[in-house]
């Protein structure tokens, strides 16, 4: 279950006035994703914050690919 997000909210009037009708239109799940790199900056060594991201990912990807049998998404 996740927990309704509104601060799309904020952006939507720009997007519509940009893009037109907001039609199956959803921030979400980018928004929650926002949570998972700023998790990745605080457990870095601060030295190097976007290489420490890269590799947190990329060990990510490592264990996703081995806990799917060998299948990349």
């Amino acid at each position: 279950i996740t927990k309704p997000k509104f601060h799309f909210l904020v952006h939507l009037p720009t997007y519509i006035h940009c893009f037109g009708p907001a039609i199956i239109f959803s921030t979400e799940r980018y928004e929650l994703f926002n949570h998972v790199f700023q998790l990745t900056c605080i457990h870095s060594n601060q030295q190097g914050p976007s290489q420490d991201t890269c590799w947190t990912f990329a060990w990510f990807n490592i264990i996703k690919h081995i806990a799917t049998r060998g299948c990349w998404y």
